[in-house]
């Protein structure tokens, strides 16, 4: 069987370059691995990762398995510039992540006002927004050192059972 699909990714439409590179590399922890934008843009990129020049800002940070999350305040096929205005206000469409502890998250205040769940099925999750209103489902392993750390840590926790 053969693989037609190699990478998989997601390009966000986003208002304001400065706001989201701080959550998706301050908060979420996200390396850049390509970058485009105007020359003022490009010298705040870190040394080494490839930049080009365009029209509007856009980073790219690569994630392990070939996932890709690209944010960029416009888009060559996009003709409407209100998008990139427009809220997100619908949750219907988010992006899952999963990370290695929400530990570091919680201390940086990032999740203080949502609730940490703990599921039957192996997972302790939270929903947040990007800047944008993206809706972002956090998801951490389950242990009962990480749940028992974030139970600590957040002001609200809940545990999910299964009910045949």
């Amino acid at each position: 069987m053969s693989n037609l699909v190699t990478e998989v990714g997601v390009h966000i439409k986003i208002k304001s370059i400065e706001k989201s590179r701080k959550f998706y590399e301050d908060f979420l922890e996200l390396n850049p691995v390509f970058a485009y934008g105007s020359p003022e843009f490009l010298k705040t990129i870190p040394a080494g990762v490839p930049t080009a020049p365009d029209h509007y800002s856009g980073i790219t940070y690569g994630l392990p398995g070939k996932v890709r999350i690209e944010i960029a305040e416009g888009h060559i096929a996009v003709k409407d510039k209100k998008i990139f205005e427009d809220p997100i206000v619908s949750p219907k469409i988010s992006a899952m992540i999963t990370v290695k502890s929400l530990i570091p998250l919680l201390k940086k205040g990032l999740l203080a006002d949502r609730t940490v769940t703990k599921y039957y099925w192996g997972t302790i999750e939270v929903v947040a927004r990007d800047p944008d209103g993206w809706v972002i489902v956090l998801i951490a392993p389950y242990s009962e050192e990480e749940w028992s750390a974030v139970r600590k840590l957040a002001k609200n926790t809940e545990e999910v059972e299964f009910k045949p």
